[in-house]
């Protein structure tokens, strides 16, 4: 498959002639490529169908990138996990706009269903499971986080949220992120770039408007704890995670961290024992019948089960082992 650096030149078709099985899967891991390098790095489970038949296109500048997906023909499940993170490093936010068919998204313990004419919202920093029962046309705006960071404070809040975008900014953003799609590869290098930084803009102040999340933060201090944040989560399951070790990621000094948390109504160590209490719960309500509370400990980053136990009862007002029997039974 071959694509400009700038923009796709049309649509890349991989259409399937049922009597080359061989040709199909040829296709079929052509379209994958193609969504790893345009959009994110997934690990892939799709039906294999002699129908399967795919259209794509993309342009992309700097941290920017709108593209367009249309499937045909038999499910599909994208898996994005630390692997698929680590291979990429891709660093966005992901605007995803369903105009035919649906999908399920799966992120921070959140399940979905996102119908066509509809805007949800995920972080390509962290892991999440994007499931296509059927034929699917959607459009997709990625935007790099740090843009996103410095204009909206706990944008991460609303990812994996559906946000109906049949009236008010929300109508306003599909309309215009479906006509740049459809222009993008007619403008030049200078246009595309001012018309997606518009629609960027427009892109969060569309999700903001549904809640009350702050914006216009515009700070480098907003984009540094929101970057503190995604750190905490990705290593909150290392037992000797320690706080320097986040801060020294982080390229920061631990005396502004804590300020940054302490800013923002709680502290570090309040965080870390939040995410890693979210994170135990849900591997309980996913747990097998061999599962123990003492493997959920370990799993989820205590070095303690009686003070994990303590912890979780007081954060959700029952016992780990209460919510592992009501999952067995």
């Amino acid at each position: 498959m071959s694509t400009q650096a700038a923009c796709t030149s049309g649509l890349q078709r991989f259409s399937v002639d049922s009597r080359h099985t061989e040709e199909r899967s040829t296709k079929q891991d052509a379209w994958e490529k193609f969504v790893d390098r345009q959009v994110c790095a997934f690990t892939y489970r799709a039906q294999a169908s002699s129908a399967f038949w795919v259209e794509a296109r993309a342009r992309s500048v700097q941290r920017f990138s709108v593209a367009r997906l249309i499937t045909t023909a038999g499910p599909a499940e994208l898996h994005r996990g630390s692997r698929d993170i680590a291979r990429d490093n891709k660093a966005s936010y992901a605007f995803y706009l369903p105009t035919r068919g649906y999908q399920e998204i799966r992120q921070f313990n959140r399940i979905q269903r996102c119908p066509a004419d509809s805007l949800v919202v995920v972080s390509t920093s962290e892991p999440f499971l994007q499931l296509k029962p059927g034929d699917n046309d959607t459009t997709c705006l990625l935007i790099g986080s740090d843009f996103v960071d410095r204009r909206a404070l706990h944008f991460e809040d609303l990812c994996a949220q559906v946000i109906p975008a049949s009236t008010g900014l929300p109508r306003l953003f599909h309309d215009s992120l479906i006509a740049l799609e459809r222009e993008s590869c007619k403008m030049t290098a200078e246009h595309f770039l001012s018309a997606i930084r518009a629609i960027s803009e427009l892109a969060i102040l569309a999700v903001a408007s549904q809640t009350d999340l702050p914006c216009d933060s515009s700070s480098v201090r907003a984009c540094n704890l929101a970057n503190a944040k995604r750190v905490i989560r990705r290593r909150l399951t290392e037992l000797t995670l320690t706080l320097l070790d986040v801060a020294t990621e982080c390229n920061l000094s631990l005396r502004y961290l804590h300020k940054l948390f302490h800013e923002d109504g709680r502290s570090m160590n309040e965080y870390l024992m939040s995410e890693r209490l979210k994170y135990a719960r849900n591997l309980l309500q996913q747990a097998s019948a061999d599962t123990t509370v003492t493997d959920v400990c370990f799993a989820s980053g205590f070095s303690n089960a009686s003070q994990f136990s303590t912890a979780f009862r007081r954060a959700f007002g029952v016992t780990p082992r209460d919510v592992l029997r009501r999952r067995v039974s």
